[in-house]
């Protein structure tokens, strides 16, 4: 029995504290988002945001969500705007940001993502404020944006096709002068390399100071879990230049850098404030190949700690599907590649799916940490699933999956961690059994010397049956011949007494041919049971093997010899027994049917030969549990205990006057005691001197499940 230290379990319940505390803070946090989504904030109405009696000083910040004024497949100024043509002759369509304008209506029709269009709010404020500021975020694909006709920020170049439009992401938070008065919002935005298009994040006005503070509590803590990520995955490569069978290790660690590094891109953005000149589409490459690599790395690790669970098979087919879409990401042009992310976003449902039930799996089996993986694979997949609906605009609330990582981060740290730490425990197991083995090494020697004098037993045991074989070797070259060196006298003498006149009688003639006959076909059958014998032992024979039911098995053997042992003068009697209970009567055994036909024939014969006429031969079918035995029981002289040992030899027969023409060729019995151990049984005889002899074999039964 492995005793496991204290240590161990304060180690272990140390990491279980941490993870709920994790995982209770992420549900707080999340619980704190809803709590301030649901307040009641002032929303825009046709284009107008009123703020007059809000007091923006105190609440510090506030999302400028709701209708605003969408002037589709128009690049507008703030000039013309406010021109009085325009407002005479175009009517705006509304659109409640923050949203894609895929889903809106433009004249009754969606519009797509490819197109550009003019979004413009009015915002009413109560009185001029010194230290106002406006948080615009990175916009699909590229904006320009005024206040009150004064051109504020930009991203990429606005343009009107693919070819006058350039792709970037580039969030600003911008301090503006108010010296009283609304402010008049204009935002002209282009999109032709995404699938989905507009202002799809929240744009937020407030006291600059106070946007600023919460933009760098937002930065800190993406980047704190983005720097968590990346440690952790690093230390978990690290552990493989320690121990490189630990491929366990390697896995979770490039998973933690690849959700680390595509973190850089979600939430705030942290990689478009720290480097704003990478190229845009190097930037959705770089995140597209993370997030398709990620999936098969993630199910990699899980089927490296339980893989009896994890099919390898899977593994595979996610894995090819990572590689070919991360090489359609290269390959793709944008806006077609965006077009991939939806497809492998079901891929990601249905792993995920596969991957809980397999946890669920090793939970039921008792796996070791199989409840922590679940746990923090169940916290992962809830906020991937969150995730992808908010990437498709269907909720409001996203990008929380890098949070529901870290919890599954540190549940699955505790695993490879707790693996660690028993294995440590097995080395100290081990030092104390090596220890209690050096002080117990005599009574191994002794133990060690009684299994070689069995062994040494065990090896006379094989000479002399070495021996015995060899005995019996020369009897066969003896027997071999004898049995052929008589009748090819015989027949020799026969044919010269044709041959010299001495027989000239038609009849003797004819006499003398089936003399000659007889002893070539005796010759024949002696010469044919030797090649079959040879080719049973040297295994070279064809074997038919099929399953065939023990009722099958009886039926056909039932009848099969009653007319010819009845044209002997003998009694044929069969009867069959069942030691099966009755719900598993049903016995499958798998047999050549020729063959065992060929061992019954040579047993009933064998025993017809010993049996006087008027006896009785009995055949028995007994089926119980494991095997199906057959017995051939007759009533005739019987064996001498002598015999009994040698009659499944080559040659051996009682008549030791080995007269091929009287009897048998002393191959019958060693035939079907090849073909039994063929199929796995074994083959015995029995008897009493004068009581008759009984010869059996037993025949395994097939198993549930072979």
């Amino acid at each position: 029995m492995v005793s496991i230290s204290r240590n161990y379990f304060y180690y272990k319940w140390f990491w279980v504290f941490i993870s709920i505390v994790l995982l209770a803070a992420a549900i707080a946090g999340i619980s704190y988002y809803s709590s301030a989504a649901g307040e009641s904030a002032p929303r825009a109405v046709q284009g107008v945001m009123d703020l007059e009696g809000y007091g923006l000083e105190s609440h510090g910040t506030v999302r400028l969500d709701g209708e605003w004024d969408m002037h589709w497949m128009r690049l507008l100024t703030p000039e013309e705007l406010a021109s009085p043509k325009h407002n005479a002759g175009e009517r705006a369509t509304p659109i409640a940001l923050p949203e894609v304008w895929n889903r809106v209506l433009v004249d009754g029709v969606q519009p797509g993502g490819s197109g550009h269009a003019t979004f413009h709010l009015k915002v009413k404020l109560d009185a001029p404020a010194s230290d106002l500021g406006l948080k615009l975020p990175y916009i699909r694909t590229a904006y320009k944006a005024w206040v009150n006709g004064e051109p504020i920020a930009s991203s990429g170049t606005v343009g009107e096709d693919i070819l006058t439009s350039k792709p970037q992401y580039t969030p600003n938070l911008i301090r503006l002068r108010h010296p009283g008065g609304p402010l008049d919002i204009v935002i002209q935005v282009s999109n032709y390399h995404h699938r989905l298009g507009g202002i799809w994040k929240p744009v937020e006005l407030g006291s600059w100071s106070a946007l600023d503070s919460k933009l760098r509590r937002e930065l800190a803590i993406e980047t704190l879990v983005v720097g968590s990520l990346l440690s952790m995955g690093l230390y978990h490569i690290g552990l493989i230049a320690l121990r490189r069978k630990e491929k366990g290790s390697l896995y979770f660690g490039l998973f933690c850098l690849l959700i680390g590094i595509r973190a850089f891109f979600a939430g705030e953005g942290v990689m478009y404030y720290f480097v704003p000149e990478v190229h845009w589409l190097t930037e959705l490459r770089i995140e597209y190949v993370c997030f398709y690599m990620g999936v098969p790395v993630m199910i990699m690790f899980m089927h490296s700690l339980y893989p009896q669970e994890v099919r390898s098979g899977i593994v595979r087919l996610i894995l090819a599907l990572g590689v070919a879409f991360s090489a359609a990401a290269f390959l793709i042009p944008p806006p077609w590649v965006t077009y991939t992310t939806p497809v492998f976003q079901l891929i990601t449902l249905l792993t995920s799916g596969y991957l809980l039930f397999s946890l669920g799996r090793a939970m039921l089996r008792k796996r070791d940490g199989a409840l922590f993986a679940a746990i923090g694979a169940g916290a992962y997949v809830a906020t991937v699933m969150l995730d992808i609906m908010y990437y498709n605009q269907w909720i409001k609330l996203g990008e929380v999956s890098s949070y529901g990582l870290l919890v599954c981060v540190f549940m699955t740290s505790f695993i490879l961690s707790a693996k660690s730490a028993k294995a440590y425990v097995e080395v100290e197991t081990l030092s104390r059994q090596m220890r209690e083995m050096n002080t117990g090494l005599e009574h191994k020697i002794r133990e060690r010397t009684a299994e070689l004098e069995r062994i040494n037993r065990s090896l006379e045991r094989m000479n002399d049956d070495l021996a015995r074989m060899e005995t019996s070797r020369r009897h066969l070259l003896s027997n071999i011949s004898h049995d052929l060196g008589t009748p090819m006298t015989l027949i020799q003498g026969y044919v010269e007494a044709l041959i010299d006149g001495v027989v000239s009688q038609p009849d003797q003639q004819q006499k003398y041919l089936k003399l000659i006959h007889n002893r070539i076909t005796g010759l024949n059958r002696l010469i044919a049971d030797l090649f079959q014998l040879s080719k049973l032992e040297a295994r070279q024979m064809d074997f038919d093997i099929q399953p065939v039911s023990t009722d099958d098995f009886i039926r056909y053997f039932d009848e099969r010899y009653e007319l010819e042992l009845a044209g002997a003068g003998l009694k044929f009697e069969t009867v069959a027994y069942s030691l099966r209970p009755e719900a598993h009567r049903q016995a499958i055994v798998k047999i050549d049917v020729d063959r065992i036909d060929q061992v019954l024939t040579n047993v009933i014969y064998n025993a017809v030969k010993h049996t006087p006429r008027g006896g009785l031969i009995q055949l028995h079918f007994i089926v119980d549990e494991h095997s199906l035995v057959v017995q051939v029981q007759d009533n005739g002289s019987g064996i001498d205990p002598e015999d009994l040992p040698y009659i499944f030899d080559r040659f051996y027969k009682k008549d030791k006057s080995r007269n091929t023409a009287g009897g048998g060729s002393g191959l019958g019995l060693a035939i079907a005691k090849e073909i039994i151990d063929y199929h796995g049984g074994r083959i015995w005889a029995q008897s009493r001197v004068g009581q008759g002899a009984c010869i059996a074999f037993m025949l395994p039964l097939v198993k549930g499940g072979e």
